[in-house]
């Protein structure tokens, strides 16, 4: 290891008694002095005024019961080999499959590269950062570690934030049913009767109906009935309906349209006007006149009504711009997500022909030279060219011409491997990428594309159009750096079999020693 690695500030000072909750980081390797240098290395480490906590584990079985018992660990730098030569990829399977963890940060170390390549196991393995020992020096691993608290600081606050608002949903959708509505306004008429001593024979009565919805004139919504009139509860109502006898219902007409609350010898109607526009009528029978002392005491207890009503219609207005919100955020999403396939595709994708472009070609070759190159794979790729194109579209026109092209690339595909790429180059020219094939295999897969393509004529607009194609085949050596090196000498492959006759396949020479004249 270099040294930079054992640098640490050995003066901090001693973290204060009040402070926050450290970050817990986990050490999982079977080396102690690997657990002593990251301690020396992190010692000092503080992230948003929190200090590391830093727990050992000398195996992986250690660091597994460690995490069952310790679930907020954000932090797990964990060795490879251990116990056996896969311990610590069999953990990291624990921790996301069977703990169901996937909040903690796992930064795979490792002081045998070789034995778990960084590619396989980035890919197969769900870890977050892969570093081999070697190369972890101190400044490289407070990065690691603060790159990653970042990232666990963030997923924790959305779970957390995930969770307050499933609460706050699923709390907002009992509040909101209509059944929750009726209990309400049913425990409205219950404490009205208790204020006033008497039977609870009442109606509750509002001038909108379900999810705020305006009544014809002249009719309202029951949202409550105590008593005789219990059965009336969620119905619209008016003086020649029958839902409710036409005397109250002209009680409660008249209370609308006045704004006013009548106290009659037998009978109170109380009006309230909610802050939010809304209004609301209760009706009670009394048995008796109510005198000054009931007057103020319903007069009060309205007022309390009324704001308890316009929270209520608080809550159902967020809730349905909310609901609107959700709908237009998805809606976007959903346009979003389809202008971004859209731009990829554009990107990535020629248009005429549906295989993919040059740019696009070259990074995937890239990547298929660089496996090549780290795991002695062999690779092979060949140019194609459609003989005499340009004879097709000057005697048929460029429709013609499109149509031949888009046959050839089918009739290409169908002759290929699945492994194999093809992309349009330029032009009549398309190129494809072999994986896996020496240049004895690539030029039994270029025969046989150049015999499918020429198998028969194109048919469009009635006219029957032959066409052939010239192809240079050429394998990739080691001595390439880069993939254009190899696609020129299949392009020198391309020239000879359009020299030669066209309609065959050419094999290139073998590349020149770097030395050679």
């Amino acid at each position: 290891m270099e040294t930079d690695l054992l640098f640490a500030d050995d003066n901090l000072p001693p973290p204060p008694e009040d402070e926050a909750e450290p970050w817990i980081v986990l050490i999982a390797d079977d080396d102690p002095e690997v657990h002593a240098v990251t301690r020396l290395a992190l010692g000092g480490l503080r992230y948003k005024g929190r200090r590391l906590s830093l727990v050992s584990a000398l195996s992986a079985g250690e660091a597994a019961a460690i995490l069952r018992r310790t679930p907020d660990v954000a932090i797990i730098l964990l060795d490879v080999v251990m116990e056996t030569d896969d311990a610590g990829l069999r953990l990291v399977r624990t921790i996301r499959e069977e703990l169901n963890n996937h909040a903690i940060r796992i930064i795979l170390r490792t002081g045998q590269p070789g034995q778990a390549p960084e590619e396989d196991v980035v890919l197969a393995y769900d870890i977050n950062d892969y570093k081999s020992k070697a190369e972890l020096t101190a400044k490289k691993l407070f990065t690691s570690v603060v790159a990653a608290l970042r990232a666990y600081a963030d997923i924790v606050a959305l779970e957390t934030n995930r969770r307050g608002l499933q609460q706050i949903i699923q709390s907002t959708d009992r509040l909101f049913e209509l059944r929750c509505m009726q209990q309400f306004a049913a425990g409205v008429l219950t404490q009205l009767s208790a204020f006033l001593r008497v039977k609870p024979d009442a109606i509750l009565c509002a001038q909108r109906g379900a999810a705020g919805r305006p009544m014809p004139d002249g009719a309202f919504y029951v949202l409550a009935g105590a008593g005789c009139y219990a059965e009336a509860a969620g119905q619209t109502a008016s003086p020649t309906g029958a839902v409710i006898p036409p005397a109250l219902a002209d009680r409660i007409t008249d209370a609308f349209r006045s704004r006013r609350s009548h106290y009659g010898p037998n009978e109170t109607t109380l009006f309230i006007r909610v802050p939010d526009g809304h209004e609301v009528a209760a009706w009670i029978h009394t048995d008796r006149p109510l005198d000054d002392v009931d007057r103020g005491l319903v007069e009060v207890f309205a007022s309390k009504i009324a704001i308890s009503f316009a929270n209520v219609s608080l809550y159902e207005r967020l809730r349905e711009a909310n609901e609107t919100l959700e709908a237009r955020v998805a809606e976007r999403t959903r346009a979003l997500e389809a202008a971004n396939a859209k731009l990829e595709r554009l990107a990535t994708v020629d248009p005429l022909t549906a295989v993919w472009n040059r740019r696009h070609f070259l990074d995937l070759a890239a990547a298929e030279l660089g496996r090549a190159h780290r795991h002695g794979r062999r690779l092979s790729v060949f140019l194609l060219d459609l003989d005499n194109f340009k004879a097709v579209n000057d005697g048929h026109g460029h429709a013609a011409g499109d149509e031949a092209l888009r046959t050839a690339v089918v009739r290409a595909r169908e002759a290929l491997r699945t492994s194999d790429q093809i992309a349009r180059f330029g032009g009549e020219e398309f190129v494809a990428l072999l994986p896996e094939t020496d240049l004895a295999g690539a030029r039994i897969v270029a025969e046989r594309v150049r015999a499918a393509i020429a198998g028969s004529p194109v048919m469009t607009d009635g006219w029957s159009i032959p066409i052939t194609a010239s192809l240079g085949v050429a394998e990739w050596s080691a001595a390439e750096p880069s993939i254009e090196l190899t696609l020129r000498r299949a392009d020198a492959a391309l020239y000879e079999a359009k020299l030669a006759g066209r309609n065959r396949v050419c094999l290139a020479d073998e590349p020149k020693a770097p030395d050679a004249p």
